[in-house]
């Protein structure tokens, strides 16, 4: 028998966020609320059973982790709609995941229950039509190599172990974003789970409100529990040219030269990153830039040589599969679980070598003033003009314009560094955000800490369709946590 209490708040105080029990209900454990329900094959657990660590969804970051008071890891969507309409009708909050990417100020306050997603993993291709449809629990790795298999592919974001839905509603960025734009772009239609319970159907000729919104905005809406993509012919056999250029801190103004090139004139199959980091063995901050070409060496040889003239101590060429460039990123790091990591994030629209300059100055200040600081800063280029041919009108997401994604991954081992840490990184996005080209943050949401509110993340203009229609599919903010629309 579970110990942990839902029904009454004031048995448990740290369960009082739940609110007041409903009424003639007993107090009762989340096993004897949910599991009369659902089916047998759904798994419940109380935060203090044995068998809690086996329910829970798993999660990346410890940084602001939620203290979650139990855990469900529904079998069907008949028990997901049990589970959402229980939760409802007894005020107890739940947060619905499957690769633990999300993670946002505030939520470590959070005390209600997880809904583990990871049943929901199946991956159908039809390869006649050109579509595949993928469960909730499906990660991005599963889409890449399923569709590797069959000479498909599609659009993902650049690692291996986030949920694919999730990454898309945030509206999914990655390496080919530059040849098929972003992934709500070839998302055809999804099943979602409503704050009523009810498992609706949401496409461009069904409840196309809804799906505009869910195409940016998609975790304040439901639970999408399943989604249909279109998908692509396997560019240059599935293969693609991958080179690693790293650059003393010397080069930095160079580099940062080479990158503005780019500026308004990068290729569809060009895609490259640059990371700042820090050597600790050498006490000195470098520069790794990874380049990826959907293409044969032949062809990428000419971007090859641009970067090579800025001058890297170390240079090298692969030519391999999609499906092993994945786990080549330096951003690979989201799927290494457990350390405290946080994220920053601002969309750009231009280079601005002195801006650029004087960020590498201040990580290396602040790398060295902080041994235990071991986050890395992130440029990603990827072309937009793909991006740019969807109409800003079609989803919610608004900044089609961004060429470069800036993103931090924050990771540290002392927690107390953490203010410290924050402090820093906002106040890099400060000045980043001066030199941005856009005189409002564009900020994605899949990479925002959290404080940048709604109108950076959708845009103000959006703001008002997306309130009302808030207010008719999810009136009681039953989803959204670290999330707000207003």
């Amino acid at each position: 028998m579970l110990t942990r209490l839902l029904a009454l708040a004031a048995v448990a105080p740290g369960l009082v966020a739940y609110g007041k029990k409903a009424p003639g209900r007993a107090a009762c454990t989340i096993e004897e609320l949910f599991e009369s329900s659902v089916s047998p094959a759904t798994e419940i657990a109380s935060s203090t059973d044995a068998n809690f660590s086996s329910v829970v969804g798993p999660r990346w970051s410890a940084w602001e982790a939620p203290a979650w008071s139990g855990a469900i890891k529904p079998a069907t969507e008949a028990d997901l709609q049990k589970i959402v309409q229980i939760s409802v009708e007894n005020n107890i909050p739940f947060i619905a995941t499957n690769g633990g990417h999300g993670p946002k100020q505030g939520q470590g306050s959070f005390t209600g229950i997880n809904i583990n997603l990871g049943s929901f993993n199946t991956v159908s291709i039809d390869t006649a039509n050109n579509l595949v449809t993928v469960g909730a629990g499906v990660k991005l790795w599963d889409v890449q190599t399923g569709l590797y298999n069959v000479g498909k592919e599609i659009q993902t974001g650049n690692s291996i172990c986030p949920g694919a839905i999730g990454v898309t509603i945030g509206a999914g960025i990655g390496m080919m974003t530059g040849m098929y734009g972003l992934m709500i772009d070839t998302l055809k239609s999804v099943r979602m789970i409503t704050a009523k319970g009810q498992l609706v159907k949401a496409s461009a000729t069904e409840n196309s409100d809804l799906f505009w919104a869910i195409r940016g905005a998609g975790v304040n809406f439901g639970i999408v529990t399943e989604a249909t993509y279109g998908i692509h012919d396997q560019t240059n056999e599935g293969n693609v040219t991958a080179v690693t250029f790293v650059y003393a801190a010397a080069s930095n103004r160079t580099l940062f030269e080479t990158m503005k090139t780019f500026d308004g004139d990068q290729p569809a199959k060009l895609s490259f990153q640059t990371v700042i980091q820090f050597n600790r063995a050498s006490n000195a901050s470098q520069i790794v830039v990874q380049l990826w070409y959907f293409g044969p060496v032949s062809e990428a040889q000419p971007y090859i040589d641009t970067f090579a003239a800025a001058g890297p101590v170390v240079q090298s060429v692969t030519y391999l599969p999609q499906t092993d460039l994945y786990y080549q990123s330096e951003t690979a790091g989201v799927c290494d679980r457990g350390h405290i990591i946080s994220a920053h994030s601002l969309g750009f629209n231009q280079t601005v070598v002195s801006s650029y300059e004087a960020h590498f100055a201040d990580m290396t200040a602040f790398y060295i003033a902080n041994p235990s600081f071991a986050g890395i800063s992130v440029f990603q280029y990827y072309s937009n003009k793909q991006t740019l041919k969807t109409p800003a009108s079609e989803t919610v997401f608004p900044w089609r314009d961004i060429q470069v994604w800036w993103l931090t991954q924050n990771q540290y081992s002392d927690a107390s560094l953490g203010p410290q840490v924050d402090k820093f990184m906002i106040g890099q996005r400060t000045n980043l955000q001066t030199t941005s080209g856009f005189d409002t943050p564009h900020v994605y949401f899949n990479y925002a800490f959290g404080d940048e509110g709604a109108a950076a993340w959708y845009s103000a203009a959006n703001l008002p369709r997306l309130r009302k229609l808030k207010s008719i599919w999810d009136p009681n903010f039953v989803f959204g946590n670290g999330a707000p629309l207003y």
